[in-house]
């Protein structure tokens, strides 16, 4: 599901933004009412809240707003509201996953995973809260226990099993992430035979990591590594895992079609709104161009990740604005009924009817016009 974040970056961007010269202008005509006292207090309100919430997510906006400036007094007049609109408007839209029990991981995942080391994070704040490892569904004991009484498989446990302290704390946060709307994060950190010579070895990894893991934030550990390459040995979301090892397969494309190859659609949290911006081109569009209503199935590692319909097509301006009467560019909107259709399911026989690879320009035409 799509939710927004405050950006780490928010304070920085907030201090260049017309709200922030405002509240510094003693002559506009909001600051009015506001003696000095009163104007020093409501920036430090302001820049201490922008400041403590950078880097969190919320569900929608309006919990954005009570929770970054529901409160502040703002010297005694509140914060003006040009600040409240600027602030919110830094917030961006965000990928999470769902709150409520999960389902098991499907056999033939479990199978790729073998021996595994895991991590539960946070995704209010990126912050990684435990580290384990494990085969089978070991991954998903704790949110099973906490949100469904699930009875965990103590055979799928590697190494010691959790303390009661450590197991209650878990289950709380667990607790606390679904109250407030959110999906626990289970990112895979090392799978499969690769490099781990024994089960014990395994344990140890978890074991040597997990204290240095804890400290860090989930942005900078789990969002670098490029998952476009081989994955059995660096940090991966288990919901990625098992869309490429158990998606079911896209159901028969629409007569008239484009598929268009986007790697950055796979990123871990990318939401819609930015699937859509990385997705419009500019594309040598050929003659699919001239198609109403053309559906553009936006995948990635063989998935599809979005559905678009276009709307009408513009010349593509490289980086310096120059035309290039070659490419373009599409507006278009998702297509909630192919979405339900196409969204989460796998074109791998499609790629193997195409020769087994996709073509590298990513521009893939479906049907003949």
């Amino acid at each position: 599901m799509d939710a927004v974040e405050l950006p780490v970056t928010a304070l920085d961007e907030f201090l260049e933004s017309a709200a922030f010269a405002e509240m510094l202008d003693v002559d506009a005509e909001r600051s009015a009412p506001r003696g000095p006292a009163t104007r020093r207090a409501e920036i430090v309100d302001v820049l201490r809240a922008v400041d403590a919430h950078a880097g969190r997510r919320f569900v929608d906006r309006e919990r954005a707003g009570e929770a970054i400036i529901g409160g502040l007094r703002g010297g005694g007049f509140g914060v003006r509201p040009t600040v409240v609109d600027a602030v919110l408007d830094l917030l961006r839209p965000v990928g999470v996953p769902v709150p409520g029990p999960p389902k098991p991981v499907p056999l033939e995942v479990q199978t790729v995973l073998g021996v595994y080391v895991y991590a539960l994070v946070d995704p209010r704040d990126s912050s990684v809260f435990y580290v384990g490892a494990g085969r089978g569904n070991r991954i998903r004991h704790q949110t099973g226990a906490a949100l469904a009484g699930a009875v965990p498989d103590p055979s799928e446990v590697i190494g010691q099993g959790d303390s009661p302290e450590v197991l209650e704390a878990t289950l709380d946060r667990i607790g606390d992430i679904d109250a407030d709307g959110f999906g626990v994060e289970h990112w895979v950190l090392r799978y499969g035979a690769a490099g781990v010579e024994s089960v014990e070895e395994t344990a140890d990894f978890a074991a040597r990591f997990a204290g240095d893991l804890a400290g860090l934030s989930g942005l900078e550990l789990i969002n670098a590594p490029d998952l476009a390459g081989t994955v059995d040995d660096v940090p991966i979301p288990l919901d990625e895992l098992i869309l490429r090892h158990a998606a079911p397969l896209a159901p028969a494309l629409p007569e008239l079609c484009v598929l268009v190859k986007v790697d950055d659609a796979a990123r871990p949290g990318a939401s819609a709104d930015q699937i859509y911006e990385w997705s419009r081109g500019g594309w040598r569009a050929g003659p699919h161009r001239t198609v109403p209503d053309l559906p553009v199935l936006v995948f990635a590692e063989d998935i599809v990740r979005a559905v678009h319909r276009v709307d009408f097509w513009e010349t593509y301006r490289d980086e310096d604005g120059n035309l290039d009467p070659k490419r373009w560019v599409y507006t278009g909107r998702p297509d909630p009924e192919l979405e339900e259709r196409f969204v989460g399911t796998s074109l791998r026989e499609v790629r193997e009817r195409r020769g087994g690879k996709w073509n590298p320009t990513g521009w893939h035409p479906y049907g003949q016009v």
